[in-house]
């Protein structure tokens, strides 16, 4: 007696029927939960990384909250003796009241800036003044120095010889302290007294100012930490700024500290002005709210400070952060845009192929729920069993990806994910639910006729293609918006109905050619071509779906190849922007020699000077203003230059044409009009205009011009502070870099073309951006070969019955084969033909929709750029592996024998 399976093995007997459909299910259901909890979080995650990436990047004079104040504000103590803890001897009751100012402004500063910002940190100097000694030796240098306190020096410096300096009551030598190098490049001896002289215009012979203090130096040092950020924000401290025009004796410049009372006690003798900063730091960036960060910036910075306990003196705090911060929320946020894009063809694919699975379940399943039918079960008690069927396989597997998300990505991006995440564990419940027609309980065959859609699949279509061709015109016409707002639902909504739109529109056209197919197979003798056309014409179940799932793998391999050559060329294009020349270096003033010497360097093909000279009057037919010349040889410029975008163009301006030419910037020409024009009330030639000069910073309203024309226009000289370096093509340029470090004399900065555009490439959010499409075209391609084979299994038992009987009529397993090629190959070929179609459009969406500004550095939005081999390599990939999926599937569709479809035909 065999005893009955107990309901434990009715169970798994179930749910393994067929088994291959149920794991599909949970794997997919698995897959689109753990991308829509994980995805917001990651992104968030990227979104901080990119601020801290990018702020942490920024000199500490860009980065730090700074402000500075002419004139002595209210001096003594702070009423919190902790504000001055630590401070040196004697600054306490000199800066104690600043101190305690800024210390309360820093506990206003809105939460999510608090932790970034450091103790306040200030100085009191005065304007170089010029002290020479009894004697000055012939190759020596004036001397100008700045008298200098701040509250914390003395723990900054190391002395090195002598002694730190004494408070000075008005009487007797003021006693100051140097560094070492800045002694040495005036020739100032400790113990040397030197003093302003009586006649500025002939200061070695006429004698010192009975009226002016004199000067002892009594130490000198340097400092304990040379690469301190502190050290930026003050006056030339560290050594001695020299000033050589060729015309006259040198002019070295330095700082000269003093004793905090000292300072006090000089009032407003030499014109002081202070300087006072927060220090930020920028890796703490990572740990907040980047839109509540910038908020907090902006509100730092938008409202004055005062610095006197009147509340009349005042400071407002700037910060380039703002700006970098900026910029840096919307190249995450614009990123986050385009791999949200990227993401809903794959998701949409894995909700349609759990769709898929569930038909082939149902089909698998006829018989049996057939049988159930025709012994009472009404149609609903059926669809609530398969509803029950689909949650048991489909929640449990949802809220462990979430759960598995939520472990892995560490940042919050709110509830909605995690809900939506677990909801999708609905899905398989509704498609075995709804997947169940009265049609498919009756015996019948289902591959007779050719399908008739119903009337609410003819509206359901043409609604999808209505609102498509919507939101894309309304992605045109609105154009792009602020990147810094989040990502828009319509940039995400707009590709995904395209992408099923375009799908749509492929399943139509696809019978198209099979048609045409059929009508020269009846013409011919072959069997192969007759049978597989009709075949494929009258059996199209499974068409929709695995035409949407190969199209999106096509289509994300056209929009990866696109989005990255775009987002590479624009890393180039910003890099160009701010380095100007394969090299840039900013520093001291570069006389005609050194860029001479810096020409010779093995390398360097050409080298030009840039200087941002005066401020100079410009009017036009619309009005005039005060802009700053930008001032250098326009050809070298330009040969620096070439073929950068939006480089000045060579032959543009002529030297010495009568009138002068000159280029103006984009902002100036439409402040004051197109037309007649001119510069210090002198007619110019406007030739052309620029939206910035490449490599320099500053207003974006300017005149550029070339140095010989801004000689005659103002008088002044050229002496410019930034050199562009072009390099021969395979020249080393780490080796270049060096001889140009030992050519310049004093500090300097170096900016490398090739470095910068590697900073920009190698940003979280870009980071993010190219490890994602590439994700999402492997997902996509699995997806496709997952459809091929889904399909293989809802068609199976209609192409077993074909094959077993054209093969007892004498077909042979080659031909068979061929038969059930034709079941897939027009899928692939179809696919890849509207694949392409769609991958050339969703980047246009891209484009119109996303600001890409922020990926090429500010000016106008990029165009599509195309990398023809990463582009053929990317399709090639998708290519072969769909090709591969189509011999699996055909490999893989096995048939039953041809007994068993025989006798349940007969039967």
């Amino acid at each position: 007696m065999t005893r009955s399976p107990g309901l434990s093995a009715l169970t798994r007997r179930r749910f393994a029927t067929p088994r291959s459909a149920a794991i599909v299910i949970v794997a997919l259901i698995a897959f689109a939960a753990f991308v829509i909890a994980a995805a917001p979080r990651a992104l968030v995650g990227v979104v901080r990384a990119e601020v801290a990436h990018q702020i942490s990047d920024m000199p500490a004079i860009s980065r730090d909250l700074s402000a500075s104040l002419i004139g002595v504000p209210a001096l003594g103590i702070a009423s919190d003796p902790l504000v001055t803890e630590g401070w040196d001897d004697g600054a306490a009751g000199v800066f104690g009241a600043v101190g305690q100012l800024m210390a309360d402004n820093r506990a206003s500063l809105e939460p999510a800036l608090a932790p970034l910002v450091a103790d306040v940190e200030f100085a009191l100097y005065g304007q170089p003044t010029l002290v020479v000694p009894q004697e000055l030796p012939a190759d020596a240098p004036f001397g100008l120095v700045q008298l200098l306190a701040d509250p914390r020096q003395q723990q900054s410096l190391v002395l090195v010889e002598g002694e730190w300096a004494d408070p000075w009551t008005g009487e007797g030598p003021l006693e100051v302290v140097l560094s070492v190098e800045a002694a040495q490049t005036m020739q100032w001896e400790v113990g040397e007294q030197r003093a302003a002289p009586a006649d500025p215009g002939a200061p070695v012979s006429s004698g010192w100012d009975a009226e002016a203090p004199v000067l002892e130096l009594v130490g000198t040092v340097e400092a304990g930490d040379p690469d301190a950020d502190r050290w930026a924000h003050l006056p030339t401290s560290l050594t001695a700024t020299v000033f050589d025009d060729g015309n006259q004796r040198p002019r070295a410049t330095s700082v000269a500290w003093v004793h905090p009372e000292t300072r006090a006690q000089l009032g407003e003798i030499d014109d002081p002005e202070m300087t006072l900063w927060y220090p930020v730091d920028g890796g703490a960036a990572i740990g907040q709210e980047p839109v509540a960060l910038l908020s907090a910036l902006r509100g730092a910075t938008s409202s004055s400070v005062p610095v006197d306990e009147t509340g009349q003196l005042r400071v407002r705090f700037q910060s380039e952060i703002v700006d970098v911060l900026a910029t840096a929320l919307a190249r995450a946020n614009s990123a986050s845009a385009i791999l949200a894009v990227a993401a809903v063809g794959p998701l949409a694919v894995s909700v349609a192929l759990v769709v898929l699975a569930a038909a082939l379940m149902i089909r698998r399943r006829r018989a049996d729920l057939s049988l159930m039918s025709a012994r009472g079960a009404p149609l609903a008690r059926l669809r609530r069993l398969l509803l029950g069927e689909g949650l048991i396989l489909g929640i449990p597997a949802a809220i462990a990806a979430a759960v598995v998300a939520i472990a892995v990505t560490p940042n919050d991006a709110g509830p909605l994910p995690t809900v939506l995440a677990v909801a999708v564990g609905v899905v398989p419940g509704l498609a075995l639910a709804f997947t169940l027609r009265p049609a498919l309980l009756e015996r019948g065959r289902a591959d007779m006729d050719a399908p008739v859609r119903s009337r609410t699949v003819r509206i359901v279509e043409a609604v999808v293609l209505l609102l498509a061709v919507v939101a894309v015109v309304q992605l045109f016409v609105r154009g792009i918006g602020p990147a810094t707002d989040g990502i828009d639902p319509l940039v995400v909504a707009a590709p995904l109905l395209a992408t099923v739109a375009v799908a749509l529109i492929v399943v139509r056209l696809h019978p198209v050619p099979i048609a045409a197919a059929l009508r020269v197979a009846r013409r011919g003798r072959g069997v192969v071509g007759l049978v597989g056309a009709a075949r494929n014409l009258r059996d199209s179940a499974a068409g929709t779906t695995a035409v949407l799932a190969m199209l999106v793998a096509v289509a994300i391999a056209v929009f990866s190849s696109l989005v990255l050559a775009t987002v590479d060329r624009g890393a180039v294009v910003a890099a160009q922007r701010d380095v100007g020349g394969d090299i840039r270096l900013a520093g001291p003033y570069f006389d005609e020699a050194t860029i001479e010497a810096m020409l010779a360097v093995d390398g360097v093909d050409e080298a030009v000077g840039v200087l941002r000279g005066d401020y100079v009057t410009v009017t036009g037919p619309a009005g005039r203003d005060s802009v700053q010349v930008t001032v250098t040889d326009v050809d070298r410029l330009a040969a620096v230059q070439r073929g950068m975008v939006g480089a000045l163009p060579e032959g543009l301006i002529t030297p010495g044409s009568d009138p002068v030419q000159v280029v103006e910037s984009t902002a100036l020409v439409e402040d004051l009009g197109e037309g007649q024009a001119s510069v210090v009330d002198e007619p110019v030639d406007v030739v052309g205009s620029l939206d910035r000069v490449l490599g320099m910073s500053g207003s974006e309203k300017f005149v550029l011009m070339d140095q010989a024309d801004y000689a005659a226009l103002t008088g002044f000289g050229f002496f410019p502070r930034t050199v562009m370096i072009d390099v021969a093509e395979g020249a080393d340029v780490a080796a270049v870099v060096a001889e140009l470090d030992g050519i310049v004399d004093g500090a300097h900065s170096v900016r490398v073309l090739e470095e910068s555009t590697a900073e920009i490439q190698a940003s979280p959010a870009v980071s993010a951006l190219r490890f994602v499409l590439f994700a999402a075209l492997g997902v996509a391609v699995a997806l496709s070969v997952v459809a091929l084979l889904l399909v293989a299994g809802v068609s199976r038992d209609a192409r077993s019955r074909v094959i077993a009987l054209l093969r007892s009529m004498g077909l042979d397993r080659r031909r068979a084969r061929g038969v059930v090629a034709w079941e897939f190959v027009p899928l692939g070929i179809t696919a890849i033909v509207g694949g392409v179609l769609l991958g050339a459009v969703l980047p246009l969406l891209v484009v119109t929709s996303i600001d890409l500004r922020p990926f090429t550095g500010g000016g106008g939005q990029p165009g599509i750029a195309v990398d023809p081999v990463l582009s053929g390599a990317l399709i090639a990939v998708v290519v072969v592996a769909l090709a591969l999926a189509v011999v699996g599937g055909v490999v893989s569709a096995r048939t039953t024998s041809m007994a068993t479809v025989l006798r349940t035909e007969e039967d």
